[in-house]
């Protein structure tokens, strides 16, 4: 039962996900708001239904998830609110992060933090001319970032199983998708960007969720 509900939340989850991204940038935000709701509402009744095990960590993210997206479709308005629900969904994040990190010597631990650091440097120096008011909580946001990335690395090596390699690969899909948010936006807009960035999101959902389900077996 549980591989069957696996299997028909997993499909319901990837047609919300195609569906709506033919509402994008056609001034239709409610039809990608509903469907982008459907889709992490799918994702959540996946994990509840596959896990033996519940992180409530994990379920606030997705309810962040859920809040964000929806204040964020709407940026003109609720663009601060958007941001700083990101930036809590980002500290969840780093919780679920740091399964190792209090049995590691600081000195290895720092080994593998900083190519993320350094990616923060350069995400930070790139946009912040164009972030004006929201150049704090996005410096936060490309901290957190670089910081979740080293730690997912990080505990894929010290533990290369399935589920620390799925959501190793979901953190960094998201931060890619992160930059291509905020470079869109600020920068350079192209529709392509757009739509790259939302499959990121939604197949860096399913990765992390997969994980989830897999560590609490």
């Amino acid at each position: 039962m549980k591989s069957l509900s696996f299997k028909v939340f997993s499909i319901a989850y990837a047609i919300a996900c195609i569906t709506s991204l033919f509402f994008i940038d056609v001034d239709k935000s409610i039809n990608e708001l509903i469907l982008k709701i459907v889709s992490l509402l799918f994702l959540s009744f996946l994990y509840l239904n596959s896990s033996q095990k519940i992180n409530y960590f994990y379920i606030l993210i997705l309810m962040s998830s859920i809040v964000s997206d929806a204040l964020l479709i709407f940026d003109e308005d609720f663009l601060k609110a958007g941001v700083l629900l990101l930036l809590l969904n980002r500290v969840l994040y780093l919780i679920l992060a740091r399964r190792d990190m209090y049995k590691t010597k600081f000195k290895t631990l720092l080994t593998y933090l900083i190519p993320g650091l350094i990616l923060f440097v350069i995400m930070s120096y790139l946009l912040r001319p164009y972030l004006k008011e929201l150049s704090y909580s996005i410096f936060a946001i490309c901290f957190l970032n670089a910081t979740i990335v080293g730690m997912a690395f990080f505990n894929f090596l010290n533990k290369m199983s399935k589920e620390n390699l799925f959501f190793f690969l979901g953190i960094f899909l998201i931060i890619t998708s992160d930059f291509l948010i905020a470079y869109n936006k600020y920068i350079d807009y192209k529709l392509y960007y757009v739509i790259i960035y939302t499959i990121t999101y939604y197949v860096a959902r399913y990765l992390i969720c997969y994980s989830m389900i897999k560590k609490s077996s």
